[in-house]
């Protein structure tokens, strides 16, 4: 017999799995992280080649006191969020997207976002956490666990400013 909660990520994944999302997209949330814990919701945000966002905390790209390279930017689709019923200030990710398939992109892909930002995907997996857990709801994790939903990982090419309703589009 299924938990309510087993039936809640299969009604969640049922929902997930019916999104249509394509190879382009636009700037839905930029999201920066000035501390640990702390989000806070940009208009436009300057995204620095090597480092990601100007104005994130020095350690965003650590965890459990290394640093883990590849991930510069932290990208999750707003679609996503609605299914999952999740505040897009929630989550932390830098990057929220509107219509890109961000599940579809392979390490190496290039977003070109706005008309200055250069993306690369990244080739570590964009993994739910315990603090992703523990700042949505166990549902929502179980649907991003069992799924490829979390969303990506990019370093960052080429920087420049990055603003809401901007264009992201993958590359050929």
């Amino acid at each position: 017999m299924m938990t309510y909660e087993g039936a809640r990520v299969e009604a969640l994944l049922d929902r997930l799995v019916a999104l249509e999302l394509g190879r382009n997209g636009t700037v839905a949330h930029l999201v920066e992280t000035p501390a640990p814990g702390r989000h806070a919701a940009r208009e436009a945000v300057e995204v620095i080649a090597g480092k990601g966002f100007a104005g994130d905390h020095a350690r965003k790209s650590f965890y459990r006191g290394q640093y883990v390279p590849g991930r510069e930017v932290s990208a999750m689709s707003r679609e996503v969020l609605r299914v999952l019923g999740v505040d897009p200030l929630r989550v932390g990710d830098n990057l929220i997207t509107e219509g890109l398939d961000l599940a579809a992109l392979q390490p190496g892909d290039v977003v070109r976002a706005g008309s200055e930002v250069v993306l690369v995907r990244s080739d570590r997996a964009h993994r739910p956490c315990t603090v992703f857990r523990d700042r949505t709801s166990l549902e929502a994790y179980e649907a991003v666990r069992v799924g490829p939903y979390r969303g990506a990982l990019f370093v960052v090419r080429r920087g420049g400013t990055l603003r809401l309703g901007d264009a992201l589009r993958v590359e050929p």
